[in-house]
């Protein structure tokens, strides 16, 4: 559903106000804590936390390519294409939706199971993780298993906050992560350059 939404402006701007209000809400029921202080210490944790991010998806796609090669190029060109309909609007938009995905699924999910249940850091890890790839689930045959690679990038979000230990670190970190890959997307879409490279190497 995410996913599908960032495609437009005006929804996107809705549901940011939808889940930064689900947030607050739930903040104040479950007396939640969150550290959203700028400090010094705030843009070297966000530069780590974008750089590990962005390894990792380096990796993955790699390993991907390396184990599936055509294969997984066709699926990863129809992620790049269920964005087509993105202009530089929706997509800083969609990092503005990226920062209220942080607020609810890191500040309330994975915080209120972790110390408001008293389930711990694992388990809020875990259950928020498995809910953010649910809200990321296309139902498409190409598209769907992408909601696992978003499972795993919930669990590096949830590392940078519990690491941290600043619900502003993942904000910033998610949001430069979305806005940089959706501009990635439409270059790539524009050029060919990445995917045309490989599939020739392929070969």
């Amino acid at each position: 559903m995410l996913f599908t939404i960032k495609n437009y402006l005006l929804p996107t701007l809705m549901l940011w106000v939808t889940l930064t209000g689900a947030a607050l809400v739930g903040s104040g029921f479950g007396k939640l804590s969150w550290n959203l202080e700028l400090t010094p210490a705030v843009l070297p944790f966000a530069f780590l936390g974008l750089a590990a991010v962005a390894l990792s998806d380096g990796l993955l796609f790699g390993g991907m390519w390396l184990l599936f090669r055509d294969r997984f190029l066709e699926h990863y060109q129809a992620l790049i294409d269920h964005f087509a309909a993105q202009n530089t609007a929706d997509i800083l938009a969609g990092g503005l939706l990226a920062s209220a995905e942080e607020l609810f699924f890191r500040g309330v999910v994975l915080e209120g199971v972790a110390n408001g249940f008293g389930w711990g850091a694992p388990a809020g890890l875990l259950i928020s993780s498995v809910l953010f790839a649910l809200a990321h689930y296309i139902h498409q045959r190409k598209l769907a298993p992408f909601a696992l690679w978003a499972a795993w990038e919930g669990i590096l979000l949830g590392l940078v906050y519990l690491l941290s230990g600043s619900l502003l670190v993942s904000m910033i970190v998610h949001a430069l992560h979305d806005i940089g890959g959706f501009f990635l997307f439409d270059y790539q879409r524009r050029t060919g350059w990445l995917l045309d490279t490989l599939a020739k190497l392929g070969h």
